[in-house]
């Protein structure tokens, strides 16, 4: 009914408009008759109207000994959007509260890190794919060849295909520090091939088990012993500051740097 649909949408439930329509056409009902008319069972109505009361637009009274409900004049409904008007004034009243807390909350949320784990290589792949997509500039890094051996052997096929080359097909170049107990083993051929510049500096110059890499504001950090485990954390300032370790590592290299034959 098309009444029913504009009673809803000035707030009433379904049946809550079904019982107020039939009680305007009966004018003042018992119960039973208005469950009737209005198509909907009894106890259910009982409590329809007790809600139609506490909205101002049904009354209950009694004929003799017998409880009867009467439906107000239709201008009543104005209370409905009355109360309608004082719950949206409630609600900005709250929200004016809850402000405060919500700003505090949301100042923080800004200067938190946002940081995702992965696991295995798989994680790598996905890793990788993340970390080229910020941003077209070069990406820099250092790693220990050493540690990656145990699950990557040097020069790996797979290595090359399934990760490193994620971030040379995207066209991204590199800056790259890698230390291990084998010298400066990377060949031009390589850096060309990979996309990068490489620099070595031995083991004991820079003792270190896992690889990290910066990618505007993202900072990669993977541990390859025993197991793959990468943590891939966006912030500004990390960032920043691992880059500029980076290039104080860069610069110190230089000395160490020979090519491998």
């Amino acid at each position: 009914m098309v009444l029913e649909q504009d009673l809803q949408r000035l707030g009433l439930a379904l049946k809550e408009a079904a019982v107020y329509l039939a009680l305007l056409q009966l004018g003042q009902a018992p119960v039973q008759t208005i469950a009737r008319k209005a198509g909907v069972v009894r106890p259910t109505t009982y409590v329809v109207l007790d809600s139609l009361i506490r909205k101002g637009i049904v009354q209950k009274g009694l004929v003799g000994k017998k409880t009867i409900f009467i439906a107000s004049p239709p201008e009543e409904l104005h209370a409905l959007i009355r109360q309608e008007e004082q719950r949206i004034e409630d609600k900005r009243h709250d929200l004016q509260q809850l402000l405060p807390d919500l700003r505090a909350l949301y100042a923080i949320s800004e200067e938190r890190p946002s940081i995702r784990l992965f696991e295995g290589k798989e994680g790598l792949k996905n890793l990788q794919r993340e970390f080229i997509e910020v941003s077209r500039e070069e990406a820099v890094g250092m790693s220990s060849d050493d540690a990656m051996e145990e699950l990557f052997p040097q020069r790996s096929d797979e290595f090359d295909r399934e990760i490193r080359s994620i971030r040379a097909k995207a066209g991204i170049r590199s800056r790259h520090i890698y230390t291990t107990s084998r010298g400066p083993i990377h060949t031009k051929e390589d850096d060309v091939k990979a996309m990068r510049d490489s620099r070595f500096i031995p083991p004991e110059k820079l003792p270190i088990n896992c690889s990290f890499s910066v990618h505007g504001p993202l900072l990669s950090i993977v541990t390859f012993r025993k197991k793959i485990i990468g943590v891939l954390m966006e912030h500004q300032d990390i960032a920043d500051s691992f880059k500029a370790i980076f290039e104080a590592a860069w610069e110190s290299a230089e000395k160490y740097n020979r090519p491998a034959s």
